[in-house]
């Protein structure tokens, strides 16, 4: 193992050393580069319809409600990645009836018209959608929403985009998201923190002054686990995040790292300590009990695992090998673990940071290619590997809950970023810049 990779401590990786991408493209996407990364992979853009928002109209005194509900509209829509934004002509005048046959001619399958009416205070936003191409109103929904300038009224719009991703696509948005990562601050200590898919509502939600792992959000976006060292040693936690509550998952002697929720929120899944190497071991949630061991490697150590969408199948990091790659198992009984990633007799493999899709489709993880770790997806039988990234590190991906958009920490020459990737067309955006923020973990809808 390189100099290069076991300087990574302060990534999941260093537990193993603790406890021992209309017709396929061929050429590399062309799309944004953040820092030095490229995205890499061959793949089927398809086509995305032309959508034109029109200016979100209002009545007197609600001007800029409009206006923030039209900005936040207009970002979600676009950060979707499932249309072609289409410019408005200069000549727009607001209040005219839908000219389907004008906007046939820019290209425009669909159009979103709105208006707020209400108060400033309860604000009211009607959301129509029009099919251009068949020149009929489609839907058309009233959402309340909190005062402008709340703290609830950024994700009350999310959750109209995300709506509006539905009726023309038929598939979940990923505004109203969010995602847990961890930031490190000075003298090597580090915090859970929070934010927005969009990049804002950034928050801390621990605050621990010590080394802090593996954030997971539940389901429902109540409940936070992570793994701290505030108390010596690895220590999992699981926090209530709307009274600040924090109650032990699980303080055995030696490792308590990586747990992960299940779909349902039923269960957690976690790896600790088990003689002298590492198994994965679950418990049940509301009350916190009745822990079984699920792995039985014997040899090695396994880590860091997650459920399939349906929670029957397991995938994990383990190292049998003598080095980590990522294995698909049974989650009830002792099947034989089932290698995804790439494994040549004689070569060094090294895997980790596994992810299911929640569209059950594929399982993104990370990679030891050449000289640095790139994000790769592998189909759950082992076919159709998928290298996403090309240049600088790329580590810890987790996928949205639309099954196609990727976050994943990311440095390069340019410094660190956390970036978010959609891959199927291959467009990558900044989720946050300068700061050293690892292992995200991407929520569901909220």
């Amino acid at each position: 193992m390189t100099a290069s990779m076991t300087s990574k401590s302060s990534r999941l990786t260093a537990l193993f050393l603790a406890v021992a991408a209309t017709g396929p493209i061929s050429a590399p996407v062309a799309a944004q580069e953040p820092g030095d990364v490229r995205i890499g992979i061959t793949y089927t853009p398809g086509y995305l319809p032309g959508l034109v928002l029109t200016p979100v109209e209002s009545g007197e005194g609600l001007e800029q409600v409009a206006r923030d509900a039209d900005a936040i509209l207009r970002q979600d829509l676009d950060f979707s990645d499932r249309f072609e934004m289409i410019d408005i002509p200069g000549d727009f005048r607001a209040g005219d009836a839908v000219n389907y046959g004008l906007w046939n001619q820019l290209g425009a399958v669909w159009l979103v018209a709105s208006q707020v009416s209400g108060s400033s205070a309860a604000p009211v936003l009607r959301v129509s959608l029009h099919d251009v191409v068949f020149g009929e109103l489609k839907e058309v929904r009233a959402f309340s929403l909190p005062a402008v300038g709340s703290a609830d009224f950024r994700m009350a719009v999310h959750r109209v985009s995300d709506q509006v991703v539905l009726w023309a696509t038929g598939e979940p948005g990923i505004a109203a998201t969010r995602i847990v990562f961890r930031r490190k601050g000075a003298e090597g200590a580090s915090d859970v923190w929070i934010i927005d898919s969009d990049g804002n509502g950034l928050r801390r939600l621990t605050s621990d002054e010590s080394i802090v792992y593996s954030p997971d959000l539940s389901p429902d976006g109540s409940h936070l686990l992570y793994v701290s060292y505030v108390s010596g040693g690895p220590v999992a936690y699981e926090k209530n995040l709307a009274t600040g509550a924090v109650q032990t998952v699980s303080a055995e002697e030696g490792l308590n790292v990586t747990p992960v929720y299940s779909p349902d929120g039923s269960r957690i899944l976690y790896a600790r300590t088990e003689g002298d190497h590492t198994e994965l071991f679950e418990l049940q949630r509301n009350p916190i009990c009745c822990g079984r061991r699920v792995t039985y490697t014997s040899v090695g150590e396994t880590l860091n695992g997650g459920y399939s969408p349906d929670g029957r199948q397991l995938v994990m990091t383990s190292s049998p090998l003598g080095l980590p790659h990522i294995y698909v198992i049974p989650r009830q009984g002792r099947g034989e673990p089932r290698i995804l990633s790439r494994y040549v007799y004689g070569e060094r493999g090294y895997a980790t940071s596994p992810d299911w899709s929640p569209r059950g489709d594929r399982i993104a993880y990370q990679a030891w290619i050449e000289s640095s770790f790139q994000v790769v997806t592998v189909s759950p039988d082992g076919s159709d590997r998928r290298v996403l990234t090309s240049r600088g590190s790329n580590e810890d991906p987790s996928w949205a809950p639309d099954g196609r958009h990727l976050v994943f920490a990311s440095t390069g020459r340019s410094g660190s970023a956390m970036l978010i990737l959609d891959t199927v067309t291959g467009r990558v955006r900044n989720l946050t810049s300068g700061r050293i923020d690892q292992l995200p973990s991407w929520s569901g809808a909220l």
